[in-house]
Formats: structure tokens, C-alpha cells, sequence
């Protein structure tokens, strides 16, 4: 039968790894936060309710699941809702993590693999942490049967697509336009993953019992630099376009452009993880979507949906870029 619960099963990862789990013959039970719309994967069953409420979650999915994904397990108080929710029953669990739990590391500390030590200082990779932390203590007490995924960047169907100085999609209308768009440093690494791919990952560790008590990097297999990044969406929209280096402070010191803590404790250090132990366990896990396709797709999903907005009414990027270039050749006169 394979009951099965998705908690957060129709987010950017989970639509896939729902439509992939129905297609592969599981009994799957959704649950989400009250949306509107129709069932958005026929075959399952959608529950619309609120984790926090827990007497009104609990009631609302019920029990007896023989596995659990939950993309939606962000705190050591949610891991421990699950617990007492599915221990009982579940046969094997799957959390989703982040990549942030390990924390800012050094250059000589990549590609980062799975054994590191984690010391997050980002408030999302710190809770995220706490969640493993517990999951972990009760395999190794109880036999409780977790594997944790560590997603990096996965874009694809996202409201927003992610861009080096964070999350807003009006830099692909200013490259549509020409216009100049704003980057940290190019040549930082990161394991861009288009998000269909990631449902191998989570189908083929629910067939394979080592999974269990496992860790594992959820990216692409090879790392691409942020200036690759851009440049690919350069090459879809047809235009080049300069992209302008601004450091950390020029952006922390804008009063329209919110400096958020995922680029300062994140996306200014190198970000290629490591993927070797995730294709030896588990190779059903195959990331073949190249970079210039995977945000073709992407493109596809933010015009088809309204989500590009018009860059002309905004105008902190232009300031950014002028406060850069003032700098310059400020810095350039007082070196002569």
C-alpha cells in the first residue's frame, strides 16, 4: 500500500518528488498551509492545515504512514512533532535540511562533505541544525529510521529565482533591457540544482535501508560560479550585460536594498558541496539538467505566472551601481 504523508509536498521541490512518489504506485497524503486553487497532483490526497496548530495538525493528517517527507521541518519543535506524530509507524523518514547547517567555511575546508563539523551562525542553518540534531539522537537510540537531505540551491519553480545578492526577480528584466545588473564577487561557487532532479534522490532512498541514519548533499554533481550563473541568463534572454562587483559594505550600505542575513553568512563564501556520497548510496539520483536549460525552465515558470516585475519603477540597483563606480574612481584618485 505505502502510505505515505508529504508534509509541504507541493513547494518548489516537493510538486516533483509528490507527482514522482504517485507515479511510482505510493498512497500519498499531502498536507500544506491553507492555499487556494485545485489539487495541483490528482491521485492524492490534499490536507490543508497549520503544523503550528498541533491538536489541529494531528487531527487533520491522521496516522499510520508508513513514510514521511517533510520539506516543511524547520525547528527542533517541528522534528519533535514528528516523532510523536509517525515513530509509531513509519518505516522511513526523510527530512529536508539545508546546506546552510554547515555553516560559513573556509576556502581550504571544500568541496564540503557530509562528516564536517556544522557551525551555522545564520539562524535558519542554526534551527535546522537542532531538527538533524534530534533526528539523529533517536537512530541512534531507538533505530528511528531518518535520512536527512541537505539541499543547496534549488530553483525552478519558485516565486522568485535566486540571484547572487539574494531574492527578487527584477534583475532578469534589467538584463532583458541591458541594463547593468549588481553581483558579489563572480567567481564564488555554488551546486545549482534544477529542481527536477531532485526527486530520484528522495525516491531512491526510501528503497535503500542504508539510507537510514544518513546525511546527504542534495546539489548538482559539479559547481558553477555565480558569474556563470548570470551569464547563462544572458545567453537565454539574447543580451550582455555588465555585471558590477559591490562589495559587502556598498550593499549593507544602501537605505532601499535590504542586505539579508542569507548573503552575509551564506552566499558570500564558497558554496560547491561535495556529491560522492550521495551517488554511491543512491543512484537513482541523476542531475543531468544543465545550467542554461534548467533556467530556460525556470524563465518559463516566473513569465507564464507575472512574477518578472518592470525594473524601470525600481531604482536601488542603478544607485548601487553608481555608489560602486563613485568608489572607484575615488579609490583611483588617491592612488595617483
Amino acid at each position: 500500500m505505502k502510505k505515505t504523508l508529504v508534509i509541504g509536498g507541493f513547494g518548489n521541490i516537493g510538486l516533483g518528488v509528490t507527482k514522482a512518489l504517485v507515479n511510482e504506485g505510493y498512497d500519498v497524503t499531502v498536507t500544506t498551509l491553507p492555499m487556494e486553487g485545485e489539487n495541483p497532483v490528482p491521485g492524492t490526497k490534499w490536507v490543508q492545515a497549520d503544523r503550528k496548530d498541533a491538536e489541529g495538525f494531528r487531527s487533520a493528517v491522521g496516522g499510520g504512514y508508513e513514510y514521511v517527507i517533510d520539506f516543511a521541518c524547520f525547528t527542533l519543535e517541528d522534528a519533535e512533532q514528528d516523532y510523536e506524530l509517525f515513530s509509531a509507524d513509519v518505516k522511513h523518514m526523510i527530512a529536508v535540511s539545508t546546506g546552510a547547517s554547515y555553516g560559513a567555511l573556509l576556502g581550504r575546508e571544500i568541496p564540503i562533505r557530509e562528516h564536517m563539523v556544522q557551525r551555522p551562525t545564520w539562524g535558519y542553518g542554526v534551527t535546522k541544525k537542532a531538527m538533524e540534531e534530534f533526528f539523529f539522537d533517536k537512530f541512534r537510540k531507538e533505530g528511528f529510521p531518518i535520512t536527512i537531505f541537505r539541499p543547496t540551491v534549488t530553483y525552478g519553480r519558485a516565486g522568485t529565482l535566486v540571484r547572487q545578492i539574494g531574492m527578487d526577480n527584477s534583475w532578469v528584466d534589467r538584463i532583458r533591457k541591458g541594463k547593468p545588473i549588481v553581483t558579489g564577487n563572480p567567481y564564488i561557487l555554488r551546486n545549482f540544482l534544477y529542481v527536477d532532479d531532485a526527486p530520484g534522490a528522495f525516491l531512491g532512498a526510501l528503497r535503500h535501508e542504508w539510507c537510514k541514519g544518513q546525511a546527504y548533499n542534495l546539489g548538482a554533481m559539479r559547481g558553477w560560479d555565480w558569474g556563470a550563473y548570470h551569464t547563462a541568463m544572458m545567453e537565454i534572454l539574447g543580451r550582455e550585460v555588465e555585471m558590477v562587483e559591490v562589495p559587502l559594505k556598498t550593499l549593507q550600505s544602501s537605505p532601499h536594498f535590504e542586505v539579508s542575513p542569507m548573503i552575509t553568512t551564506n552566499f558570500i563564501y564558497n558554496g560547491l558541496y561535495a556529491g560522492d556520497k550521495i551517488a554511491r548510496d543512491i543512484p537513482e539520483f541523476c542531475p543531468c539538467t544543465d545550467l542554461k536549460t534548467g533556467l530556460t525552465k525556470a524563465l518559463e515558470y516566473l513569465e507564464e505566472r507575472n512574477l518578472i516585475p518592470d525594473s524601470d519603477e525600481m531604482t536601488w540597483e542603478d544607485e548601487l551601481i553608481e555608489a560602486q563606480r563613485q568608489s572607484v574612481i575615488y579609490l583611483s584618485g588617491l592612488k595617483k
